[in-house]
């Protein structure tokens, strides 16, 4: 397995596509978060809204953005958006080039994931007791510095929980994959549980789809060990 190229190459997508979720998707869903527990309008009809695209089927996410993303019938919607508001060099087959292939599923998987984040964001900033808050506006702290000296300090356990349940749930995703780009198990946006069901499909080697499934959970667990150990930090 040390000389499979395909499969190293799946690890390092499922990676690439982890920070994302890791910077991206979880900034966005702090941030969110963030503004729903302030008093805002409406703040009950975006908690909602938010939490949509989690419950959702991953295939028919998948589906969807991708009749949105890639080519039908010659243009597909954002490509005609992109057009219609006079910018047609941006126009491209989005899931097409390697270039952007990996990046645009990164994406899709950010949108459909990120309001699980934000779900135990909201819940972890909901525990802090305003009275902090109020205390910190008395010693004449300004929005910034209750953020700083209140707000970050408080979260980083939640933060830490986030960062641990992205890492494990994104380097496993396969299923919103085959929705993407329509079974396809190999190619630029291939990732290891891909690689594992092709060697079983197509190959029938079984045994060596059980070696792949090995090595994958042996990077699991010293992810997460990694993870583990600088929560700790983190907490302390």
């Amino acid at each position: 397995i040390s000389q499979d190229k395909d499969w190293w190459r799946s690890v390092w997508n499922a990676g690439y596509i982890t920070l994302i979720a890791l910077t991206f998707q979880n900034t966005l869903a702090f941030l969110l978060a963030w503004a729903c527990d302030r008093e805002i309008r409406m703040k009950n009809f975006y908690r909602v809204i938010f939490f949509i695209p989690p419950v959702l089927s991953e295939v028919v996410v998948g589906m969807a953005w991708r009749y949105i993303i890639n080519d039908v019938d010659g243009a597909n919607i954002i490509n005609k958006m992109l057009v219609s508001i006079g910018l047609p060099q941006l126009v491209h087959s989005w899931l097409n080039d390697p270039k952007t292939a990996l990046t645009t599923v990164a994406l899709v998987h950010c949108w459909k994931g990120f309001g699980w984040g934000f779900l135990i964001f909201l819940a972890g900033l909901q525990t802090i007791p305003k009275e902090l808050y109020e205390a910190a506006r008395v010693d004449g702290a300004n929005a910034w510095h209750s953020f700083k000296n209140v707000t970050v300090p408080l979260i980083i356990p939640v933060v830490v929980l986030v960062a641990i349940l992205t890492v494990l749930g994104t380097m496993q995703v396969f299923v919103l994959i085959i929705g993407l780009v329509g079974g396809e198990f190999a190619g630029h946006t291939s990732v290891p549980v891909l690689r594992i069901l092709a060697s079983m499909r197509y190959s029938s080697r079984f045994g060596y789809a059980c070696a792949q499934g090995i090595t994958f959970g042996a990077i699991l667990v010293i992810i997460s060990f990694i993870q583990y150990r600088f929560s700790k930090k983190a907490k302390a």
